[in-house]
C-alpha cells in the first residue's frame, strides 16, 4: 500500500504550503497538530482494510434504514451497492487480490434479472448488446427511440440500473456516517427552497430497495450541493460527479434517481457559476425529464406510480427543472427549452403535507387559479417562474412597439407587482423561519420586473439586442408613458429588495453559514439587478443615498458569498456599473 498521496493536503493547499504527501498525515500537519485531509484522488485505490471497514459502514447504515419507521418487509439494500454487496466486499476484504477502481453491479444484477425471467417463464424484452470493436456494453432497449410503438408492443421495460460505482465515490460515502450526516443535512437546508426529493419516502427506505449506481449517485449530488463554497478547496467532487454522471448514460442507466442526481449537479453549477456547464446539464435534464415522461400527459416508461407521494415526487422533478431552465436562461434572455405549462397543469401540493406523506390533506390546484389563493412557498416558486419565462418572452421581443404590446408589458408588469404583494404579505404573517421559505418567490417575481421592463427605463429607444443598442426613430407618447411607469417600478422594486437584504444580512451575521445554507441562490439575480440599478442611478444624478445602498449590497454579496459561489462573480460584475470605479479607472 502506498505511502505518499499523489497530491498535497487541503490545509497544505490552503495555505500554499509544502506538503509531503504522506500518509495518513502529512509531517507539518503532525507537527502543528492539525486535521490533516486529503481530496478524493481520481485514481483512488482502496485497500483490503479499507473494503472492510467500508463494509461495516455501509452494514450499519443498511441496518438503520431497515428499521426505520415503516419500513418494508422486503430486504432492504445498501444505498451504495447492488445486491450482495455484502458477499463482493467480503470477498475484496479477504482474498487480498488487486482490487479494481469499482465494483461493478452489472453482473449482480443481470444474473438476477436472469434467473428471475427464467422463474416465471419468459424472456425479458431487452437484452445485453455488445458492440464490436468498443469497450462499450448497454442493455437499454433502443426501440424506445427508434419505434416507441415496437417498444410498447413488446412489452419492452427499462432495464434495472447497472454499472460500475467508482472506488472514489464508494469511498466517500463510507465514511463515518456520510450518508446519513449528508442527507439529515440536505432536507434540514436545500430542501426547504428546492423540495423534489421525497423526505417520507428516503425515510422508509423505499429508493434503497434494489438501489444501484443511481443512488449513489444521488448521495453524490446531494454531498456536492450542500458543501459550502468555502469548504470547497478544489475541484474533485465535482469532477467525480460529473464523470460518474457520465458512465451513467453510458451504461443506459435511466431511472428517476439518476435524473434527480443530475439536477442536483445543475443546481450546483449554477449556484457556483460554473459556465456554459450549467447550461448544457439543465438542458440535459430536460431531455432526461422527456425519456421518463414525467410531465402529466406523456407516455411514462417508469410505469404506474403506486402511491400519491411518488406522484407528487415525479410532478416536482420536473417543476425543478423547469424553474431552473427559467434561472439558466435570465441573464442570457435565451430561448428557454421548457414550453410553457398547460393552464390546467397541476402545481406541487402543500410542502409539509408532501413531507409528511398526509394524503388526506393534499390538495392540487392548477397553474390557472387565482395568484391571491394562498400556496405553499414552492408552489410560489413555480409560479413565479412562470411568471419569469414570459417577462424573458417580452425581453427577447424586438417587434414593433405597438400600443397593443405596451398595454400587454404594463399588464405583466402590473401582475408581477401585484402578486410579489400578496406572497409579501403572506411571508407577513409568518414567523421569521417560516417566512424564509417564501423569500425565494418574493424576489424572483423582482427579477421577472427587471428582465421585463429593464430597457424600457432608459430615455433613450433601446432595442432588444444585448448592450443597450439604441433604436433608430422617436419614442411615441406611449412608449415615453411606459419609460415612466418603468422608471418607477424598478426604483421602487430595488428598495423594497435593500430592506429584505438588509434584514437578512443581519441574520446572517449573527447565525453564520447555517442560515446561508437555508438562503437559495435563486435570489442572487434580484440582488444584482437592485444594485446595478443604484449604480446607475448614482451616475445619473448622484445622490449618496445610492451609493449607501450600492455599498450595501455589495456587503451582502460578499457575506453570502461564503456559501454560494455565484455571489462573489456578481460582485465582480458590479464593478463595471461601479460609476467611481470607471472614473478612476479614465484617469489613470
Amino acid at each position: 500500500m502506498t505511502t505518499r498521496s499523489d497530491q498535497a493536503c487541503k490545509a497544505c493547499k490552503k495555505q500554499k504550503r509544502r506538503c509531503d504527501k504522506a500518509l495518513p498525515e502529512c509531517s507539518l500537519c503532525k507537527r502543528t497538530q492539525r486535521p490533516c485531509e486529503y481530496g478524493v484522488a481520481a485514481d483512488f485505490q482502496p485497500s483490503a482494510s479499507d473494503w472492510s471497514m467500508m463494509k461495516a459502514r455501509l452494514s450499519e447504515l443498511e441496518n438503520r434504514l431497515a428499521n426505520s419507521p415503516r419500513a418494508t418487509e422486503q430486504h432492504i439494500l445498501s444505498p451504495i451497492s447492488g445486491p450482495s454487496s455484502g458477499a463482493v466486499l467480503e470477498q475484496g476484504s479477504t482474498s487480498g487480490a488487486t482490487l479494481c477502481n469499482s465494483i461493478d453491479t452489472h453482473s449482480i444484477e443481470s444474473n438476477s434479472i436472469i434467473s428471475s425471467s427464467q422463474s416465471i417463464g419468459f424472456t425479458p424484452a431487452y437484452s445485453t448488446v455488445e458492440h464490436p470493436g468498443l469497450a462499450l456494453e448497454t442493455r437499454f432497449p433502443a426501440s424506445m427511440f427508434l419505434d416507441v410503438d415496437c417498444y410498447v408492443w413488446s412489452h419492452a421495460r427499462l432495464p434495472v440500473p447497472t454499472g460500475n460505482i467508482p472506488a472514489p465515490v464508494l469511498a466517500l460515502l463510507s465514511q463515518g456516517n456520510v450518508v446519513l450526516d449528508v442527507s439529515q443535512t440536505y432536507f434540514a437546508t436545500i430542501h426547504t427552497w428546492f423540495p423534489m426529493i421525497s423526505k417520507k419516502r428516503m425515510d422508509m427506505g423505499l429508493p434503497v430497495q434494489n438501489a444501484g449506481p443511481d443512488l449513489a449517485m444521488l448521495f453524490l449530488g446531494m454531498k456536492l450541493v450542500t458543501t459550502p463554497a468555502i469548504d470547497i478547496t478544489e475541484s474533485a467532487l465535482y469532477d467525480t460527479a460529473k464523470s460518474f454522471v457520465a458512465s451513467l448514460e453510458s451504461n443506459g442507466v435511466v431511472s428517476l434517481l439518476c435524473l434527480q442526481a443530475m439536477i442536483l449537479v445543475a443546481l450546483y453549477e449554477y449556484s457556483h457559476t460554473i459556465y456554459p456547464a450549467a447550461w448544457m446539464t439543465v438542458g440535459s435534464c430536460a431531455r432526461y425529464a422527456d425519456i421518463l415522461g414525467i410531465m402529466p400527459g406523456d407516455y411514462s416508461p417508469l410505469g404506474q406510480v403506486t402511491t400519491w407521494t411518488e406522484a407528487e415526487e415525479r410532478r416536482r422533478v420536473w417543476w425543478s427543472i423547469y424553474i431552473l431552465d427559467k434561472l439558466v436562461s435570465l441573464g442570457s434572455r435565451k430561448r428557454c427549452l421548457l414550453p410553457e405549462v398547460h393552464p390546467q397543469c397541476k402545481l406541487p401540493v402543500d410542502d409539509d403535507v408532501w413531507d409528511r406523506g398526509q394524503v388526506s390533506m393534499a390538495i392540487n390546484h392548477s397553474t390557472s387559479i387565482s395568484y391571491h389563493t394562498e400556496q405553499s412557498p414552492f408552489s410560489r416558486l413555480c409560479q413565479a417562474s412562470m411568471h419569469l419565462g414570459r417577462a424573458i418572452s417580452y425581453a427577447q421581443d424586438n417587434s414593433t412597439m405597438e400600443s397593443s404590446r405596451i398595454e400587454e408589458i404594463m399588464s405583466l408588469a402590473c401582475e408581477l407587482s401585484d402578486f410579489a404583494t400578496v406572497v409579501d404579505n403572506e411571508s407577513a404573517a409568518l414567523s421569521p423561519e417560516k417566512s424564509l421559505d417564501l423569500l425565494t418567490p418574493r424576489l424572483i417575481f423582482r427579477s421577472a420586473l427587471f428582465v421585463a421592463l429593464d430597457r424600457f427605463t432608459c430615455p433613450e429607444k433601446i432595442s432588444a439586442e444585448p448592450g443597450y443598442i439604441e433604436s433608430p426613430g422617436d419614442k411615441t407618447q406611449n412608449e415615453i408613458e411606459l419609460q415612466s411607469q418603468s422608471m418607477y417600478i424598478i426604483e421602487q422594486a430595488s428598495e423594497h429588495i435593500h430592506t429584505m437584504g438588509m434584514e437578512l444580512l443581519r441574520s446572517f451575521r449573527t447565525e453564520g453559514i447555517s442560515l446561508m445554507s437555508k438562503v437559495s441562490p435563486f435570489i442572487l439575480d434580484s440582488i444584482y439587478a437592485s444594485a446595478a440599478t443604484f449604480h446607475w442611478l448614482l451616475g445619473e444624478g448622484g445622490n449618496e443615498v445610492y451609493r449607501t445602498a450600492a455599498a450595501d449590497f455589495g456587503l451582502f454579496l460578499d457575506t453570502i458569498s461564503s456559501r454560494w459561489r455565484l455571489a462573489s462573480t456578481y460582485r465582480e460584475m458590479l464593478t463595471v456599473h461601479d460609476v467611481t470605479a470607471r472614473v478612476e479607472a479614465r484617469t489613470t
